[in-house]
């Protein structure tokens, strides 16, 4: 490679010294002359000596021309040994911050031997050259701003900028940025490049099967355009145990309701007895004592499951968090959770029949009332989690909408075009809906209403009715349906409650369905059914609206075309349905490390100030929520490589709480499993690159394994001896007087 490629046109001149010789050469006319006939035998012999000379002084010349030219031309090769001083560099530098560069060895963390390694990387850059200094784990960061030629600079916010983080490792990503950086810096990046990789070499980023198929081309266009170094920043990593999940068992909460949650531990070294796992609900920070201790054996390479309970007084999102004892990788030893649960749920039930005050169960909200608000015997006064109130189809309008949770329409015919309007608003603002249908429903009318054709609230489009209702004082009865219990069919958060095998399937299986509604799927992926029937048939289908869920049931909320309403699966059915109404559409608040956090509202908070706590030691943000596409306002905040809980508050009257629980992927941090270079070179062929341990003489194998040496002062050593030489000769071979 040359530096300078245009001044390789020079190189004609070294025909100059070669013209000039032919130029040059004697020219003379043979004249026999009998006097000089003894002469000719003793020119014949010197002839040939002369002729040498000059083709040995012309080739001198010309090497030295060549050599002059190639010197200004700059060329550089691979490889220091014993030639010069190196050249100018664009290198990259990409540290490795995840999780498991935590692991402490009992002297220092792995990120902190990677950031030694850096400030070695940059020492041994020669003054003017380029570099730019990345952080890689799931997401690839720029800590210290652009690449720059300022080492001093670089090496100094090194210790200051760059910290660890809590997320995975993503080599594919960050090589391929590195690939790009290398392409969009081309003014400063010289002929040299470098990339220095230092990691722990975890085995798992770098398997085939975790990384693209584009990923062998990839490494091997970095190997043949760069000098890659993977320096290897790890060390034989020991036992290590992580937390790999924790989850309540139901996503549905409510008040004074005991929840369980589920937290796995994966042993990724040998097996240990008596491990103590500690239990803390609604922690407030370190010093807090635990809920309740835990006591695991955890086999080699096994994961082992812990349960627990907990009830929640208030409603409003609430921390769960469990904790292991610390070992040598702290960061996986830790596991949070956020559950919102449900205090008070206001729903107003809308009745399509006129109330009948003598017999309530008569009525399409009777056993509504019943099913969502149950009294109870020992202390009728006590309030439950959702409170219900009835207004018949044509006072429905005359209500506020914004003092409900949930709205449920009950055998509901049609509804004025200006409650309509408001309902589809305020649905999309979070207001739940519920629709019961029956024997007054038209479906075109409904379907013309709140379909596709109208407000685009209906999960499926409904078609006409499907068997027979029972008739009083009929001895036959008609084909009747239950619901589904195959567990495929159960996974709906509703559902869910019936995978339990002591009663799930005994309720489910005493629901007598004769008749009801088709439920024609709409194309659209923001429905999905929720329960089936034994006949195949969808029987509640659930569609997201903005911020609010719709469910629709295929059959009334009356014993009129089946017995559901008397049956133990209702109260159980329409609590869980309430639940999920009252929460709405909102964007999950458990997530993975560097998961962007979005979180919506409504509309009324757009001017509204969020005030956003991560965990420490990031400092507190605030920021203004912007309008959505579909007209709601919303959230963003996306430095979230750090696990733990972020709390977010709507700083209005009253203000608004939020939690965020983000977890890192322990499944694939924890294991320390390492990759050797042999096995690299087995997976990818044609990966060029050296590798580095970190037990070797850093600086020296740095030495001996850079590239990028300017041959040009030799090059102008060699004119110096060629003309040196041609002048010694030309003196001795000079004719003597």
């Amino acid at each position: 490679m040359f530096l300078n490629p245009l001044l390789l046109s020079l190189l004609v001149l070294g025909a100059v010294p070669i013209i000039i010789h032919l130029l040059n050469r004697r020219r003379f006319r043979p004249v026999i002359w009998a006097a000089m006939e003894f002469l000719l035998q003793a020119i014949e012999k010197n002839a040939r000596r002369l002729q040498l000379r000059d083709i040995i002084l012309m080739l001198i010349r010309t090497a030295a021309v060549l050599c002059l030219t190639l010197a200004l031309a700059r060329p550089a090769v691979t490889g220091r040994g014993f030639l010069g001083s190196g050249m100018k560099t664009g290198a990259i530098i990409l540290l490795d911050n995840s999780l498991s560069m935590g692991y402490n060895n009992g002297r220092e963390t792995r990120f902190e031997v990677g950031k030694r390694l850096a400030r070695s990387v940059l020492a041994q850059l020669e003054p003017g050259s380029w570099c730019g200094l990345f952080t890689f784990n799931d997401d690839v960061r720029l800590p210290l701003g652009e690449p720059s030629p300022d080492l001093a600079y670089l090496e100094q916010e090194l210790e200051r900028s760059v910290h660890l983080s809590d997320g995975g490792t993503n080599i594919e990503k960050a090589l391929r940025h590195a690939k790009g950086i290398f392409e969009k810096h081309r003014e400063y990046i010289l002929s040299n490049r470098e990339m220095y990789v230092i990691t722990d070499m975890q085995s798992r980023p770098w398997n085939p099967k975790e990384v693209s198929g584009e990923f062998h081309n990839l490494v091997r266009e970095l190997g043949t355009s760069a000098a890659v170094y993977l320096i290897n920043a790890g060390d034989a990593g020991g036992s290590n145990a992580a937390i790999v999940e924790l989850a309540p068992t139901d996503t549905l909460a409510a008040v004074d309701t005991p929840i369980a949650f589920v937290a796995k531990v994966k042993n990724f070294g040998k097996t240990v007895d008596g491990l103590a796992l500690d239990v803390f609900v609604d922690p407030k920070g370190k010093d807090d004592k635990p809920t309740e201790r835990l006591t695991l054996n955890a086999p080699e390479g096994e994961v082992v499951s812990a349960t627990f309970e907990a009830k929640f007084a208030t409603g409003g999102d609430h921390k769960v968090e469990v904790r292991l004892a610390d070992d040598s990788l702290m960061g996986d030893n830790r596991r949070y959770c956020t559950i919102e649960v449900v205090d008070e749920s206001r729903i107003l039930l809308v009745d399509g029949h006129a109330q009948r005050a003598d017999d309530p169960l008569a009525n399409e909200t009777g056993y509504l009332r019943f099913a969502l608000s149950p009294r109870d015997p020992e202390n009728p006064e006590r309030q439950t989690a959702v409170v219900t109130e009835t207004v018949s189809q044509g006072r429905f309008a005359d209500r506020n909408l914004l003092n409900y949770q949930a709205v449920v329409l009950a055998n509901v015919s049609r509804l004025p075009q200006t409650a309509v309007t408001t309902l589809e608003r305020q649905v999309r603002s979070g207001l739940g809906l519920l629709i019961f249908l029956g024997d007054q429903v038209e479906p075109s009318v409904l379907n013309g209403m709140l379909g596709e054709a109208g407000a685009k609230l209906l999960p499926a489009k409904i078609g006409s009715t499907w068997g027979e209702a029972v008739e009083l004082g009929t001895e036959k009865m008609p084909p009747a349906y239950s619901f589904a219990t195959a567990m495929e069919k159960l996974s709906h958060p509703i559902m869910s409650e019936f995978n339990n095998a002591d009663y799930g399937a005994e309720f489910l299986s005493a629901v007598k369905i004769y008749k009801a509604f088709e439920l024609e799927k709409l194309a659209d992926d923001s429905t999905r059914p929720v329960a089936w029937l034994t006949n195949g048939k969808p029987a509640i289908v659930e569609k997201k609206v903005g911020s609010g869920v719709v469910l629709l049931f295929a059959f009334p909320a009356t014993t009129a075309w089946g017995n559901l309403p008397t049956q133990q699966a209702f109260p159980i059915l329409m609590l869980r349905a309430a639940s999920l109404l009252t929460l709405g559409n909102r964007s999950p608040k458990n997530l993975s490390v560097n998961a962007p956090i979005h979180g919506v509202m409504s509309l009324a908070d757009q001017t509204t100030t969020v005030r956003i706590t991560p965990p420490p030691p990031a400092p507190k943000k605030e920021t203004r929520p912007e309008l959505t596409t579909d007209g709601r306002a919303a959230f963003d905040y996306a430095d979230t490589d750090r696990a733990g809980f972020y709390d977010v508050v709507l700083d209005r009257t009253p203000k608004v709480s939020m939690t965020y629980a983000l977890n890192p992927n322990t499944e694939v941090e924890s294991n320390l499993d390492v990759v050797l270079p042999a096995s690299l070179q087995q997976f990818y062929p044609g990966f060029t690159f050296s590798f580095i341990a970190n037990s070797e003489g850093f600086a020296n194998k740095l030495a001996g394994e850079r590239r990028g040496t300017e041959l040009w002062p030799w090059f102008l050593g060699m004119v110096f001896v060629l003309l040196a030489v041609e002048s010694i000769l030309c003196h001795r071979w000079a004719p003597r007087d």
